[in-house]
């Protein structure tokens, strides 16, 4: 004979108990939904994102308050030019701008790009407004090498060794054609292997006496590196590019006479 359905003290049919598995069933369930809206809704930590330039800042170009003076190009006679001027600039760090060109290192290469350039002009060459604004950017492009050379790793100052790859940079480093941001570019290096590579360029033997070797990246910016104190076992990148652009010059005093 058929089980009959429990009664309840009242006498009516009691309801049929819920199966033990059915509810650890649904609690296995709910437990599956939980962790899968966790894992989604609980973002992988986003990569840190890049410093960026700050400004535009503005610095002197002059030393102290005397102004920059020069002999033009002239044929018959004598004339100067004399000048105060400023580089509008942006930078990951202003600080670091100003302490750099107050070196006497860096101020002898801004002096000699300055002068180097004023000193081929006639004065007929600066005698229009237009002509004038044409030589800014000269002096602008001039300098932008002294102002932001390329810097390797975690070198504080850009002419000095990274401390971690012994890498520095090459007797030609003025001449360096990569001008992108520093955490924008690596350089990848391999001194057990005896290689180096830029960006997505072809990798560059060595053998570690070089003082200005030349790397290319694939769109033919290149960089010198001096491999003379290179970590023997240093696997790894780093990054490599300068830490802001000179915007432009602008003009306190400019004169000829």
């Amino acid at each position: 004979m058929a089980d009959e359905p429990e009664k309840t003290e009242d006498g009516s049919d009691a309801a049929p108990k819920k199966s033990k598995k059915g509810l650890i069933l649904v609690g296995s369930m709910l437990m599956l939904l939980l962790v899968g809206y966790l894992g989604a809704t609980m973002a992988v930590p986003a990569d840190k994102p890049l410093p960026q330039y700050q400004g535009p800042f503005v610095v002197s170009l002059n030393e102290g308050d005397g102004n920059i003076q020069v002999n033009l190009a002239a044929t018959d006679q004598t004339v100067y030019l004399l000048m105060k001027i400023n580089a509008e600039y942006d930078a990951y760090n202003q600080e670091e701008v100003v302490a750099r060109i107050a070196k006497e290192n860096y101020r002898a290469y801004l002096m000699d790009a300055l002068l180097g350039l004023t000193s081929k002009k006639t004065p007929e060459a600066l005698a229009s407004a237009d002509s004038q604004d044409a030589f800014m950017i000269e002096i602008r492009d001039a300098i932008d090498p002294v102002l932001f050379p390329v810097q390797f790793g975690e070198a504080v100052d850009p002419l000095d060794t990274d401390a971690k790859s012994g890498l520095r940079p090459g007797d030609s480093w003025l001449n360096a054609s990569l001008r992108g941001r520093f955490y924008d570019h690596k350089l990848y290096l391999d001194v057990p292997a005896k290689t180096i590579r830029l960006d997505d360029g072809e990798e560059v033997g060595f053998v570690g006496d070089e003082t200005d070797l030349a790397v290319p990246n694939s769109q033919n910016h290149f960089v010198f590196v001096n491999t003379t104190m290179l970590v023997p076992d240093y696997v790894g990148e780093l990054n490599v590019g300068v830490k802001g652009r000179t915007r432009k010059i602008l003009r306190d005093f400019f004169v000829t006479q």
